[in-house]
């Protein structure tokens, strides 16, 4: 018989709460032990009572730690991406072409105090073509701009009603070196080896840092021209950082199911989505998960942040197709 995500999830974890039993004295840690998923609405519960039970034991005394749920999925998906067949690589005169779209909740300031700021959100959709020469095109197209209530759309009116942003169309054609792209032609599919090159910021620049390193892990998971073993070694990377969470199954801002981890830093809880089932990277969101994380007052009057209220999903972005193509007027 098949077995579900949850099902492999459920005996993992299980495991891991017998060897805790076994060995109290010490914490357990998966390791490279990898696992599937997908639902039955019966095991779904049963997963989530032995997530609830194994995970404090796993991380005693409130412990840093990978949360065990989240390196499980990963180990899987990296299987997974690895039993994927080798993709297409851009040549010379070729281009990397991608579509994103993307939705970002915003807080206008409007220097009158904060009970007449106003939210709003605007979504965009970027079409680009990147060469190996680093040449390319940039078609990006605004959305209409919505309020979150009746109530900002009247504190917008009241402000005089403020440009918000751009509704145009903008497209933009660049000459080689004036847009980045990234050979990943190089990169090691050993995990080890990946993970030092991340750690040492040579593939990717940032600061230092677990959270920064899932950050890369994400920015290298977008390119798509990444290759299969990459790919799958990049999740394993990711699964042994600690502080990386479960979030668990989800959908993408275009309807599609997905597993979600993520890692909360200074209150902003990144979180990227993957298909199951191919290892594609689906979609990203930014949640804030706390009040404050985003100092809305400081800029002044006409000052535009993401909204800082907790619980907000500030910034969505999911990633709807991607190809080679031999000019920025094609879509594959």
């Amino acid at each position: 018989m098949k077995t579900t995500f949850e099902d492999e999830l459920l005996a993992v974890l299980t495991e891991a709460l017998e060897e805790r039993q076994r060995t109290p004295s010490k914490g357990f840690r998966l390791g490279t032990r990898r696992i599937p998923r997908w639902a039955a609405a019966t095991t779904v519960a049963a997963a989530a009572l032995v997530i609830a039970l194994v995970v404090p034991l796993l991380l005693p005394g409130g412990a840093g730690g990978a949360d065990p749920a989240a390196a499980a999925a990963l180990h899987r998906v990296a299987l997974r991406a690895a039993e994927q067949p080798p993709g297409p690589v851009p040549n010379d005169g070729q281009f990397v072409y991608t579509k994103t779209e993307s939705t970002q909740i915003s807080v206008y300031v409007t220097g009158n105090g904060p009970s007449t700021n106003f939210v709003f959100a605007q979504p965009l959709t970027l079409e680009a073509w990147i060469g190996t020469d680093g040449s390319g095109r940039a078609l990006e197209t605004a959305g209409a701009i919505t309020f979150a209530s009746d109530e900002d759309r009247a504190a917008w009116v009241a402000a005089g009603s403020p440009a918000l942003g751009e509704r145009d169309v903008i497209d933009e054609i660049y000459g080689g070196g004036e847009l980045y792209f990234l050979d990943t032609s190089g990169l090691p599919n050993d995990p080890d080896a990946l993970r030092e090159l991340i750690e040492r910021r040579e593939i990717v620049g940032g600061t230092d840092g677990d959270w920064q390193t899932f950050s890369i892990v994400g920015d290298l998971l977008r390119e798509t021209s990444v290759q299969p073993a990459v790919r799958g070694a990049l999740y394993e990377v990711a699964a042994d950082l600690p502080g990386v969470e479960y979030v668990g199954r989800i959908h993408d801002a275009a309807g599609r199911p997905g597993i979600a981890v993520a890692y909360t830093h200074e209150g902003v809880r990144q979180e990227f989505i993957f298909d199951p089932k191919t290892a594609e990277l689906l979609g990203e969101n930014y949640v804030n998960v706390e009040d404050g994380a985003v100092d809305v007052e400081s800029g002044g009057p006409g000052a535009i942040y993401p909204s800082g209220e907790a619980g907000t999903l500030f910034f969505t972005a999911t990633y709807l197709g991607s190809g080679i193509t031999e000019s920025t007027g094609e879509v594959p």
